[in-house]
């Protein structure tokens, strides 16, 4: 069913594949869709920073199916201008972290809040606090949108909502002495506008931490408030290394800045002011330290990704549908609590980012397993593996939710750890920070010895602060398919640096097996949902990026792309609801212009597609 909509501007369509009085799907949208006056005012973001094409990776894909390890050594170039961008952060630290101090001192409050990556951070960052400063414990809060199961799961809708913006910090009874940050690497969330202007209002200090110097009005409002205004934190580091994909560089910068700044404010609540000053610059030196490390190990990590791409391209893996129609293709990760969040920031986003399937719930039994899933180890229920996970106890609220999702790896369930698949055509991934001794947590090697036992592939990613031996690395080698142990790890008080570079380890997997399996184009994710509004404009800009490099001479108009891409979704809905798999909405819509049809030949086209294995480049010929 269709609202018709009489805002298309006809004449602004020049050199257009379609003509306009041709296509009816020009002059209407489906239900849920907003005229595109009124989306191009609130969400056209093509003039953000984290949504440009960084010119280091412009080739990444085609390099990364030649040499995984020089694709690698690309995407940390990009990495090395995190550590720039925390450098140019100190000032903003030391004007700032005094007063929030003071406030703390007066048992003044901390919440961090953001949606998506930026909440993953939000959380880790509290939990972290909470560990080193147990004193202000119950005073350091992460929020993320969509609420806490939304830590494994995500969920998309809220990041487009002032309302629940609004709502999640209202029971909190903020004043004057509390102090709310707010972390979007676009900054241009509106649960983060909404919950900005709820708190100002309230009295609470705001501050907003973002990584681009163009941003929506709707935030910008938020600083030219009369009373109270938000105080702009912005580190522009420029794009991100896969045109946005913010749980990159976006969530290292939000990591590194703003962890480096709760140190340095609580440092100084406890009086300890050269602690305060030392954090931040010793933090920029290690930083830099680990992303040596990293590179002098780029072809063990690549063995990772390799092992990855043969489980997802396997004939009889799961990875292209929507249900389970085998037992093969999924990729699950063991953590301890010290490294679980870690694995949480980087595989939890890459569901929505890159079309994978999210984590389901009970009434989605029809659907598919989530191809990427995490599951703690050590902890001998749900509610205690989330007590573990949030660094507090959980909200009584959202345990209903997160008991759905089960977490810890000895809880029983229909989606517990041991009806994960770990048998053949599947990867079971370890990952643990380790001491000296060189000891594997004995709960982590079990497991994955019971899935060498079925026939599966273990991997081991340990973080080790100081050197094992030739004969220790030589046995884990011996054991599992791919190990990878990083020695001499540079730690700190807060535990940023390991953190910093295991996630850092764990995006070259994850993005380097996603460009492998042919969902990357150049540096352009290409597979992208269009489940929010950020993410439509997402599409419309990826669909004349790719035109332009195949078909230079034939201009497309962002209204007539907005249109297609609303009706494409929508039908692309209606398939995905009778469980049958469609390819991106990006691809479909590219087919669409290339071939000359409209969405009425939208079973023509993603036949099409699929002889042609979901490649784009054809479309220039």
């Amino acid at each position: 069913m269709h609202a018709l909509t009489t805002d298309f501007p006809t004449s602004a369509i020049e050199q257009i594949v379609l003509k306009p009085h041709e296509d009816p799907y020009l002059f209407s949208l489906p239900m849920g869709f907003m005229s595109f006056v009124e989306f191009e005012k609130e969400f056209a973001l093509g003039n953000v920073s984290t949504e440009q094409r960084h010119p280091t990776t412009q080739h990444l894909s085609q390099l990364v199916h030649q040499n995984v390890s020089e694709g690698m050594e690309l995407l940390l170039k990009v990495d090395e201008q995190v550590i720039k961008g925390l450098e140019s952060f100190i000032p903003s630290i030391r004007t700032f972290a005094p007063s929030i101090a003071g406030k703390v001192e007066q048992g003044g409050r901390i919440f961090l809040v953001g949606s998506g990556s930026s909440g993953r951070v939000a959380i880790d960052l509290a939990a972290k606090c909470s560990a080193q400063f147990p004193k202000v414990k119950e005073n350091i809060r992460g929020i993320i949108a969509g609420g806490d199961s939304a830590l494994i799961k995500a969920k998309e809708g809220f990041e487009d909502s002032e309302a629940d913006g609004e709502a999640a910090l209202k029971d909190n009874n903020l004043g004057s002495k509390d102090t709310v940050i707010l972390i979007s690497a676009s900054g241009s969330a509106s649960f983060n506008v909404g919950c900005g202007h709820f708190s100002a209002n309230q009295g609470a200090s705001v501050l907003y931490f973002y990584n681009s110097n163009t941003i929506p009005l709707r935030t910008q409002r938020l600083f030219e408030r009369s009373t109270n205004p938000v105080v702009p934190l912005c580190i522009d580091i420029g794009p991100q290394a896969i045109g946005g994909s913010t749980r990159l560089q976006g969530a290292t910068l939000a990591e590194a800045c703003l962890g480096a700044f709760l140190a340095s404010t609580l440092y100084l609540a406890q009086g300890e002011e050269q602690l305060s000053q030392a954090y931040p610059l010793e933090l920029t030196s290690k930083l830099q330290q680990g992303l040596e490390l990293i590179k002098s190990h780029l072809k063990r990590i690549e063995k990772f990704p390799q092992f990855e791409l043969e489980v997802f391209s396997n004939p009889l893996s799961n990875f292209r549908q929507l249900q389970d129609v085998s037992n093969q293709g999924y990729i699950t990760f063991i953590a301890l609590e010290d490294s679980m969040r870690e694995v949480l920031i980087d595989a939890t986003e890459t569901s929505p980012t890159f079309s994978t399937n999210p984590i389901r719930k009970e009434s989605e039994i029809h659907k598919k397993r989530a191809e990427f899933r995490a599951y703690l180890l050590g902890q001998e229920n749900n509610v205690q593996a989330w007590n573990a996970l949030l660094g507090r106890d959980v909200n009584p609220q959202d345990i209903q939710d997160t008991e759905t999702f089960l977490l810890a790896c000895e809880e029983e369930g229909v989606y517990s750890f041991s009806k994960r698949p770990k048998n053949i055509g599947n990867f079971l991934i370890g990952v643990a920070k380790i001491n000296e001794s060189g000891t594997i947590p004995y709960l982590l090697s079990q497991a994955l010895d019971d899935a060498k036992r079925q026939g599966g592939k273990t991997g081991l990613l340990l973080i080790c602060r100081d050197q094992l031996s030739s004969e220790q690395i030589e046995a884990l080698e011996n054991i599992y398919d791919c190990t990878l142990v990083i020695e001499n790890t540079p730690s700190d008080a807060m535990g940023l640096a390991e953190t910093i570079i295991l996630k850092q380890v764990l995006n070259l997997i994850s993005n380097c097996s996603m460009v492998l399996m042919n969902k990357v184009h150049g540096n352009q994710m290409i597979d992208v949902r269009a489940s929010n509004k950020k993410l439509i404009d997402r599409c419309i800009r990826l669909v004349k990026d790719i035109w332009a490099e195949y078909q230079p001479s034939q201009v497309l108009n962002d209204q007539f792309l907005y249109h297609y891409v609303a009706h494409v979704s929508a039908i692309k809905k209606t398939y995905e609801e009778k469980g049958i798999y469609t390819p991106s909405v990006v691809k479909i819509v590219l087919a669409m212009l290339a071939l000359k049809k409209t969405p009425d030949n939208f079973q023509e086209v993603i036949d099409i597609l699929a002889e042609k294995q979901e490649r784009v480049d054809w479309i220039g010929s």
